[in-house]
């Protein structure tokens, strides 16, 4: 229940004053607790953020943790379409976040202090399941065979976060333009050489 209240009252503070203000008295005074309750919950500032943007964002987390079982499933083109409309909600959660970890020293800090701290290093994310659907289109020969699926969610990432840094579109989504153009781009260069030839384009 309290950890509930403290992700409930840390979007409710972010969203008023970013992630940069979002100061722990603060988020203690809104969820109704002492400061020290959220120490015994996250010991660290971050990874109260990053759980109030999971929670919120679950949904979308399990559509793409389940994306490598999609592979032969639809095209290639419509997967990837897809995986990249959802991630760009999430990409707006994300994104500030990512921007004040560089320009927060302590907040830098405790983020890889976290990270280290893991035994098995970070849990799979979106380029984890990424790439196990590239490389499961591959097995489906859906896919260039000399791609590198880590390289290419990355790659596919590293865009959807470049998109971001656009100004926002009238209706707060992904420009519709230049999602196709990404698609076109990716799509062109994963696809099998015994596809390129063909005037359709991407059919698998």
């Amino acid at each position: 229940m309290t950890r509930s209240k403290l992700i409930e009252a840390t979007t409710q503070v972010v969203r008023e004053v970013g992630y940069a203000r979002a100061t722990t008295r603060a988020i203690a005074e809104a969820a109704g607790v002492a400061e020290g309750t959220i120490y015994r919950h996250f010991p660290q500032k971050q990874q109260l953020f990053f759980a109030a943007i999971l929670e919120r964002n679950a949904p979308i987390i399990e559509w793409v943790s389940a994306l490598p079982d999609r592979a032969g499933n639809n095209t290639v083109r419509e997967n990837l379409g897809e995986t990249l409309r959802r991630l760009a909600q999430l990409r707006d959660d994300v994104l500030p976040l990512e921007l004040s970890l560089r320009a927060d020293p302590d907040l830098a800090r405790e983020h890889l202090q976290a990270l280290a701290s893991l035994p098995e290093g970070p849990p799979p994310g979106p380029p984890a399941h990424i790439a196990a659907y590239l490389a499961a289109e591959q097995a489906l020969g859906r896919v260039r065979d000399d791609l590198d699926p880590m390289s290419t969610a990355i790659v596919l990432l590293a865009t959807l976060f470049g998109l971001g840094m656009l100004p926002p579109s009238p209706s707060g989504e992904m420009d519709a333009t230049l999602l196709e153009a990404t698609l076109d781009l990716l799509v062109d260069g994963i696809r099998p050489d015994a596809a390129r030839s063909s005037p359709e384009g991407v059919n698998g």
